[in-house]
């Protein structure tokens, strides 16, 4: 077995805290490595990274700590906040509820650095011990065939979830835009065999890249047919501040979409720096994918900002939904308005979930979320997380706002008597309305 206390530093800091804590079901994310060894062209990694971090650029790897995880499950799960070290404190509530955990969020748990250094399995084995709810995203597909791994997977069809990442059926595309990737076919296989032993699989068609995925019917279809029971999706967003390096990147994937996607999104969205294709260019693609995972049986989910309205969960990722992920989000915003006869949605609907984790965490000091200035942590000192996304929320013109974020889906119509914001569904734009029988429907 693998052992890489001596070739790697294991100081990554993970677990961390989700930008997307606005809208996660899911915001404390986990990722063994501080990399990733495969090289998609679409990689929302390297240009988070590569600006800030020239190991990054370099492949140079480190993995968090298995004995810091350890010691967080342990001692939360017992209820001893008091016997954490300080740096994980901040996960007692989160931990102690068992609220599930992604993994994969920045890096993949089983790529070739998991074949050189097996601290993943490592990971697997302390999860395993405490029996911890986990939500896998990935593209390896070569641990499924390794006992080691297998063994302790087969055991937690009741609280393990995979993400299989599959963006074309076509294999050509998918080896240009997914290098060292297995190929779709590879990874169909891996679907079967994960569900042949009860394991909950979601295909995971992200990033949706126009030329590249428009043959989503084949796609959901295959997963469906191996076992998958559910589908999300988000489309692909373009950087527009990209450097030369991230524009060569663009320059490839067009040559296989057919179209160049430089221009293509500079066409199809507005705003600058980070695009979205438009809400209206999305929303048929979106429908009809909807109808044929419905149609197969499949549960449908959105992570794109535009078209969460249509998740059948309030976990984007595909989670089944009895399970423990928290509601305090944004998402869970849209579904219950969309749910309500009236259309409203109000604070009260939403902030029981986020006060269980988030209450008594500190907005300068959430491990991974401190990505602005030293200013705006010295502004928001005294800030929790909790009051961090209640502020948001109370803050339409906010770009992470139910509003903002939403595109107009959630719109505000006032406050309730403690001056929260409430928001109101806009029906017509998103295309789906109330039934009484069957709460919505298109």
């Amino acid at each position: 077995m693998p052992n890489n206390k001596n070739i790697i530093p294991q100081d990554y800091e993970s677990p961390r805290w989700s930008a997307e804590i606005c809208d996660c079901s899911m915001p404390m994310t986990f990722d063994t490595y501080s990399s990733c060894s495969f090289n998609c062209l679409y990689c929302f990694s390297f240009n988070q990274k590569s600006h800030s971090s020239k190991i990054y650029l370099q492949r140079q790897v480190k993995s968090a700590s298995p004995r810091k995880v350890a010691t967080l499950l342990e001692h939360a799960l017992k209820g001893e906040p008091e016997k954490l070290p300080k740096y994980n404190q901040q996960f007692y509530n989160y931990v102690r509820n068992k609220t599930v955990i992604q993994w994969g969020g920045l890096a993949d748990a089983f790529d070739g650095f998991e074949k050189r250094y097996g601290t993943s399995l490592e990971f697997m084995k302390i999860f395993d011990q405490y029996d911890y709810p986990l939500s896998f995203s990935t593209k390896g597909t070569w641990f499924a065939d390794d006992k080691r791994y297998f063994d302790i997977i087969k055991r937690h069809a009741h609280n393990w979830h995979f993400k299989i990442s599959i963006i074309t059926s076509d294999s050509m595309k998918a080896k240009a835009i997914e290098r060292g990737v297995a190929s779709p076919k590879e990874r169909f296989e891996l679907i079967r065999k994960l569900t042949d032993v009860g394991i909950k699989v979601t295909l995971r068609l992200r990033p949706y890249i126009v030329g590249i995925s428009d043959d989503y019917k084949e796609t959901i279809t295959r997963a469906g047919q191996a076992g998958a029971d559910s589908v999300t999706t988000e489309f692909f967003c373009l950087e527009t501040r990209a450097d030369e390096r991230l524009k060569s990147k663009y320059k490839e994937m067009s040559k296989w979409a057919g179209v160049d996607l430089w221009d293509f999104y500079k066409e199809n969205s507005k705003g600058s720096g980070y695009r979205r294709l438009n809400y209206q260019f999305k929303k048929p693609i979106i429908e009809d994918m909807r109808n044929i995972a419905h149609n197969l049986g499949m549960r449908f989910y959105v992570s794109d900002a535009h078209h969460k309205e249509k998740c059948d969960f309030t976990s984007c990722c595909g989670v089944p939904p009895e399970w423990n992920v928290s509601q305090g989000q944004f998402t869970e915003a849209l579904i219950v308005a969309r749910n309500r006869e009236d259309g409203l949605v109000y604070w009260k609907d939403i902030e029981k979930d986020l006060r269980d984790i988030a209450y008594d965490v500190k907005f300068y000091n959430a491990t991974g979320f401190n990505t602005n200035s030293n200013k705006v942590r010295a502004q928001r000192y005294t800030q929790t997380l909790y009051e961090y996304v209640k502020e948001i929320w109370n803050t339409p013109k906010n770009h992470k706002s139910p509003y903002s974020y939403f595109e107009g889906v959630l719109y505000p119509i006032g406050v309730d008597d403690d001056n929260n914001v409430i928001y109101k569904i806009n029906r017509q734009k998103c295309g789906l309305y109330y039934d009484s029988n069957s709460q919505c429907k298109t």
